[in-house]
């Protein structure tokens, strides 16, 4: 049994910083950065982002997914074509939860093409209107410092994972969900979650809460396995 660990929109694997030292077992880092590439791939979705992830990991039914934020949603196509056991951290499995722009999404697409959505008078607007005076301003400051600085093509690839529409139903739901009610990225679900403080990077700015539910499932999974 093998954890792997999807980061969201803009982040890698540093977002896991805080929580990944608790977690047991092997533990393997899934990267947009690197995975996505850096050529326009303007059909890409999620489902198809992960039937790429199972072949290229060889990822299988007894392996565990923890994904955050956009992550999340990635594993929970995983776990659509598995049926492996995934964990959400601020994620969503209706599109409808996330706080998008309200311009169209091929605008969207060509403003970040051209560097206008993006960089650093967005930055401080956003820092000021949603996380000034927060533990998580700084960790939200620097996942938008490497969607300013990083490869144009690459932050659509990740944008195309969240807004490309899929036209196969998911038929799965996650283990676990944690979220914080406060998260201003996406709202916390309708169905069952575990609440946690914070906002979307609670996960960084209040591990503890974040981590204690995720060891919990994992240590008996794990002990399922070795019997």
């Amino acid at each position: 049994m093998r954890v792997f660990l999807v980061p969201g929109f803009g982040e890698d694997a540093s977002i896991f910083d805080k929580i990944y030292p608790h977690l047991p077992g092997e533990k393997i880092f899934l990267n947009p950065w690197e995975l996505l590439g850096n050529q326009p791939r303007p059909e890409l979705n999620a489902l198809q982002y992960a039937k790429q992830l199972v072949n290229w990991h060889a990822i299988k039914q007894e392996d565990i997914l923890i994904g955050h934020s956009t992550g999340g949603w990635v594993a929970l196509y995983i776990k659509h074509i598995l049926n492996c056991s995934i964990i959400q951290i601020s994620s969503w499995t209706e599109k409808e939860k996330v706080v998008k722009p309200s311009t169209n999404t091929k605008l969207v697409y060509w403003l970040t093409k051209k560097g206008l959505l993006f960089n650093s008078l967005t930055k401080r607007l956003l820092i000021k209107k949603n996380y000034q005076g927060k533990p998580s301003a700084p960790v939200f400051a620097f996942v938008f410092d490497k969607l300013i600085k990083g490869n144009k093509n690459n932050v659509n690839n990740q944008l195309r994972l969240i807004f490309n529409d899929v036209p196969e139903p998911v038929t799965v739901e996650p283990d676990i969900r944690i979220h914080a009610k406060p998260d201003n990225i996406v709202k916390y679900p309708d169905q069952p979650f575990l609440e946690v403080p914070g906002d979307h990077f609670s996960l960084y700015t209040h591990p503890e809460e974040v981590y204690a539910p995720i060891v919990a499932f994992l240590e008996v999974r794990m002990a399922g396995s070795s019997q």
